[in-house]
């Protein structure tokens, strides 16, 4: 017994050893029960159980509570596949949403999407949506992304040469005919004219002269590129020649002769592709290959049509592969019937068609559904009895991972990662109605605290300005992203991101809701620290200015050509480099070698005008400080490296802290990437106009900068054993590297979802857990509910089995 799982599984550790199974566990008055045994005592329950009770029922019910068990944990694993399945090996899963993530994957895969693009889609999915607003938004996506003609009229009035290119039976001659349909009715048979060049087909010539005679247009035969250039040449006065090709497999060796016949003419020829809306997506994709790549080295498919769409079961095959080649969808054919059965493309119609085909359960599932669909053990008694080890290879295998997982978390908690922080918002942000306000003080609160512990007087600001989509904008929105760090050891402290047009460079003065939220955590570490905006160029006059007043300061490199007012004259800065006096400050590894690192300091003016002799040294200018740093080589002197620093002028008696700084700063790109990637998985738009939106947007944006911050410490922690772990939870195999921050901030997210799984098991604490075998010592062994009890993830073909115990 003890207030909390993790005091509960020490006091299991010192009694019974490292190797101890945890059995059951649950929550009870005062705090949480843990029920464990021995490791040699395992085979003494499952073949023997009478040695601790003598009735022969109690065999009888080990072994149904042991069944039990195995049920439980095949039942957590599926839980796990689907909190896994919807997402790509290296994405975020979704917060709490795993059976909603499984059925939208398996409803894009049903309608015929390959799982590359739903896995695609949902990584991208927005948090906090429920069923029908995520179906929406894929529905959107998917319309958004599937590249159509928007204006036929265009298409006709640039005239020339169309030529129908495609496999076999794709329904050529007849969109051939509908296509001629539709020119006639709007611009009349005279300015019209159609060719064919099947002549291996019976009946196919004449099949479409009867079309050409009831429109009143002239149909002609063509056997070779001869005959097609003159053809060609005789039709020259018609605005639009439709060209009816032969059919060719994609596999045909004179496809190539085919479409070097079309490229052989002197008028430009542009060829759209049919391609078979019933056909399965792999063969589709071959047929785009073949065509566009493989016989065109130019890669001449100009367009498709998508034909058949009344026979197709699964009409998501072909968008998939428009969408993957970028082809644009010009129109799509929906029966035999000329020309009504022939629809200008529109990618929303499509799509929504695409879900409203009914379809009836397959048969020829591909090898994810099937794998999804097959037993993961066979739970035969026969199977159960030649197993060895059984019950006790199953539990120990379960206890060692629960030991792995349990030791994460432990020192993810016990350490300065801001997990506990992390997690707190993670759960937050599965809540119905989740609060931004109260996560954004959650945030300001530790960010405080770390200020207190880890910095002396200082705290160093890191800022860049991305360029980010926004959902119904053309062009991109500036968001900065800020990133604050500790002066006395460069610990990632807080972050905060921001619309850079709404909010400025320094995040000043938000408009309201988490704009306002992020500009106060800014003003909140203000007030406690002074902040120093480290930069890779002079800032502006406008925002010194501000930062004057505000009582920030800066710090920014400078080049060597950079020049300055220092004593009456106008120098560069390796020039003036060249008068001072350098002081040895410290001992470094520089690229591997042993060096010292010296320094030298002046006042100096940065000139406004840089061009030799555009301004007097007496005309204006920004009064700074000039450190200059040299790293050389103990061994030899060899100068490695030259930095050259301008900082406020009140920094200037800071000296060598500066230089450690700049070091820093170097490695801030790569930090404020990892900040990018974390909000790039879970959400950074300006989350719409609706307030509910806009919320579950703030709180995404919260929960992702943490994860960020959470991933940065660790990666400079350098602990290699969460890192490990956390790189296995990704799918990725372990390296002699230490784990990169992206993959931290996936490998946490990738936990906070299993340990979420296990909070919401549906069976745990459901059952009361009754002892079944019982000792009349005062150790209890009991076999019965198997909550919190994990078996995770599978990764490839591997089961990557964990086990992990609630609080």
């Amino acid at each position: 017994m003890a207030a909390n799982g993790r005091e509960a599984l020490r006091q299991v550790r010192e009694a019974m050893g490292p190797d101890a199974v945890v059995l059951s566990n649950r929550t009870v008055e005062g705090g949480v029960e843990i029920v464990a045994m021995r490791d040699t005592d395992l085979g003494a329950i499952s073949s023997n159980a009478p040695v601790f009770t003598p009735p022969p029922a109690a065999a009888v019910a080990v072994d149904g509570a042991l069944g039990d068990l195995r049920g439980e944990l095949q039942t957590m694993r599926a839980m796990m596949e689907r909190q896994f399945s919807g997402v790509g090996t290296h994405s975020l899963p979704s917060i709490g949403a795993d059976p909603l993530r499984d059925s939208l994957f398996t409803w894009l895969v049903t309608a015929g999407f390959s799982g590359q693009l739903a896995r695609s889609l949902l990584g991208h999915l927005p948090l906090g949506h429920d069923r029908p607003a995520a179906m929406a938004w894929i529905r959107q996506e998917l319309a958004r992304k599937v590249p159509v003609l928007n204006d036929e009229d265009a298409l006709f009035a640039q005239g020339g040469v169309l030529a129908l290119v495609g496999p076999t039976g794709v329904g050529k001659t007849t969109t051939t005919a509908k296509l001629a349909a539709r020119f006639v009715l709007k611009h009349g048979p005279e300015r019209l004219a159609l060719l064919t060049t099947d002549t291996f087909r019976i009946g196919a010539h004449e099949q479409l002269r009867i079309y050409g005679d009831i429109l009143g247009v002239p149909v002609h035969a063509v056997k070779d590129a001869a005959d097609l250039r003159f053809a060609l040449a005789a039709l020259t006065e018609k605005h639009l020649v439709i060209i009816d090709t032969v059919g060719m497999s994609q596999r045909d060796r004179n496809l190539s002769e085919q479409i070097a016949m079309l490229a052989g003419v002197q008028a430009p020829v542009q060829r759209i592709l049919l391609l078979n809306g019933a056909s399965h997506g792999d063969t589709l994709n071959e047929v785009v290959h073949a065509y566009r790549h493989d016989a065109t080295p130019d890669g001449g498919i100009d367009g498709c049509i998508v034909s058949k769409l009344d026979e197709a079961t699964h009409l998501g095959s072909v968008l998939d592969v428009v969408i993957r080649h970028r082809l644009p969808v010009y129109y799509a054919s929906t029966g035999q019937r000329v020309p009504e059965h022939l629809e200008l493309a529109n990618g929303a119609a499509l799509v929504e068609r695409a879900f409203q085909t009914p379809r009836r359960g397959s048969v020829f599932a591909d090898a994810e559904a099937a794998r999804r669909a097959m037993p993961a053990q066979d739970d035969s008694e026969a199977t159960r009895a030649a197993s060895p080890g059984g019950a006790d290879g199953m539990l120990r295998s379960l206890t060692d991972s629960a030991n792995a997982v349990g030791d994460c978390v432990e020192q993810l908690s016990a350490g300065s990662y801001g997990f506990e922080l992390v997690r707190s918002l993670w759960q937050q942000r599965n809540e119905s109605a989740p609060s931004p306000r109260l996560m954004a003080q959650q945030v300001r609160e530790a960010a405080c605290r770390d200020l207190t512990r880890h910095c002396d007087r200082f705290v160093l600001s890191l800022s860049a300005t991305v360029a980010t989509p926004v959902a119904g904008r053309r062009a991109p929105r500036p968001w900065q992203h800020t990133l604050f760090l500790a002066d006395r050891d460069g610990l990632p402290l807080a972050a905060a991101a921001a619309p850079a047009g709404r909010t400025g460079p320094a995040l000043q003065g938000g408009q309201g809701g988490w704009e306002a939220d992020a500009a106060t955590l800014c003003a909140a570490i203000a007030a406690a620290r002074t902040v120093v905006n480290v930069l890779d160029a002079m800032p502006a006059a406008p925002v010194l200015a501000r930062w004057q007043q505000t009582g920030e300061r800066w710090l920014a490199t400078a080049r060597k050509t950079t020049r300055v007012a220092s004593g009456g004259a106008a120098l560069k800065l390796d020039a003036l480099a060249e008068t001072l006096t350098f002081h040895a400050v410290q001992d470094m590894d520089y690229r591997g070698r042993d060096a010292v690192q010296w320094i030298a300091q002046s006042p100096v003016r940065v000139l406004e005008g840089q061009a030799r002799g555009t301004r007097s040294i007496a005309e204006g200018g920004t009064e700074a400080g000039l450190l200059v740093s040299r790293v050389v080589d103990r061994e030899n002197g060899q100068t490695l490296a030259v930095h050259y620093l301008l900082c406020d002028p009140a920094l200037s008696a800071e000296g060598a802290q500066l230089a450690r700084w700049a070091r820093w700063a170097e490695a801030g790109e790569a930090q404020l990437r990892t900040l990018r990637h974390a909000l790039d998985h879970l959400g950074q738009g300006d989350g719409g106009n609706e307030p509910a939106q806009a919320e579950a947007q703030a709180c995404a944006r919260l929960l992702a900068l943490q994860m960020g911050v959470a991933a940065l410490r660790l990666e400079q922690a350098c602990d290699d054993s969460v890192g490990a772990f956390l790189a296995r939870l990704t799918g990725r195999a372990p390296t002699r590297q230490p784990c990169g921050g992206a993959v931290l901030v996936e490998g946490i997210g990738r936990l906070l979802a299993l340990l979420d799984v296990l909070e919401n098991y549906p069976a745990r604490g459901a059952r009361a857990t009754q002892p079944i075998v019982q000792e009349a010592s005062p150790q209890t062994f009991q076999l019965g509910g198997a909550g919190g009890v994990l078996e995770a993830r599978m990764s490839g073909s591997r089961v990557f089995e964990t086990l992990a115990q609630g609080e």
